[in-house]
């Protein structure tokens, strides 16, 4: 499997996991949630599988964040470019992450915790690898296949 196949596969499983954990996240909220329910989180929100905040507008962007990485998959030709924007969203998304549990004093907006930060931080850091890896480019391969077929059939390759 090449280089670049792998990085559209690492991609997509990043899309996938985030939409899931939207979905989720979504049929997580009831009315019954005091604390994640609505547009609204909390210091104490409830926890999706156990480890993620709960909130509507958290659900949201990820579910945003999901379906453009899976975009950036599916799209052979920029999924390194739209990696590395989705890499930024996630700093900034982590940034948030770090300064509301600072400063947070009284309710939160997106329910964030330390579980969120450090999925937020370890998506950034796999899609910024996945932006700046060095890949060989499909046209000097193709030019060096051309250039090798070119040289076997010269006559002077050929022994005499």
């Amino acid at each position: 499997m090449s280089a670049r196949v792998m990085i559209r596969l690492l991609v997509g499983v990043i899309g996938v996991f985030y939409v899931v954990l939207a979905i989720s996240g979504f049929a997580a909220i009831s009315d019954d949630t005091n604390v994640g329910g609505g547009l609204r989180g909390g210091n104490d929100p409830d926890l999706l599988w156990g480890l993620f905040g709960v909130s509507t507008v958290l659900n949201f962007i990820h579910f945003l964040f999901g379906a453009l990485t899976l975009i950036a998959a599916f799209t052979a030709d920029r999924t390194k470019l739209i990696s590395g924007t989705m890499a930024g969203a996630f700093v900034a998304l982590l940034a948030y992450d770090i300064i509301m549990m600072l400063v947070r004093e009284g309710m939160d907006p997106l329910a964030i915790n330390t579980a969120d930060a450090w999925l937020h931080g370890i998506t950034a850091v796999a899609l910024i690898i996945v932006a700046f890896l060095p890949l060989p480019s499909p046209a000097g391969r193709r030019e060096r296949v051309a250039r090798d077929r070119q040289s076997a059939s010269s006559p002077e390759s050929r022994p005499r």
